[in-house]
């Protein structure tokens, strides 16, 4: 590459901006999103900018310029949730072989005997 060519190439932004318009945009709102996630989960990120370059033609001058950008946010972990299992497989948030701690709980079980105030075994 010549000293003259060097000089009137600029600087990667300037020719970013000039054949690709729109990615810096593009690039800095990807960016903004990494960072964010980032800041929110404490989990690292990254951002990628990837340039292909081919020739239209062998031994020509023209180019073909294409770009390609990759964002990775970091995710939240998702914590799990304990539920039980009836003998029909059946999920449940509060397990349907105990006996509930307070009357009252009682009453909305399946099993429960509105006569008698007895939870009858489910199994």
């Amino acid at each position: 590459m010549s000293a003259t060519s060097k000089t009137e190439a600029g600087s990667f932004a300037a020719i970013l901006a000039s054949i690709r318009p729109k990615s810096d945009v593009e690039l800095a709102d990807e960016l903004r999103g990494v960072i964010e996630a980032v800041k929110d989960t404490g989990k690292p990120g990254s951002l990628i900018f990837r340039v292909d370059v081919k020739l239209v033609n062998p031994g020509g001058s023209e180019v073909i310029i294409s770009d390609k950008i990759t964002a990775k946010r970091p995710e939240r972990n998702r914590e799990g949730s304990i539920a039980y299992t009836d003998s029909a497989n059946n999920l449940s948030r509060s397990d349907p072989r105990s006996t509930p701690l307070f009357e009252e709980d009682a009453h909305d079980m399946p099993a429960y005997d509105h006569a008698t105030g007895e939870v009858k075994d489910l199994d």
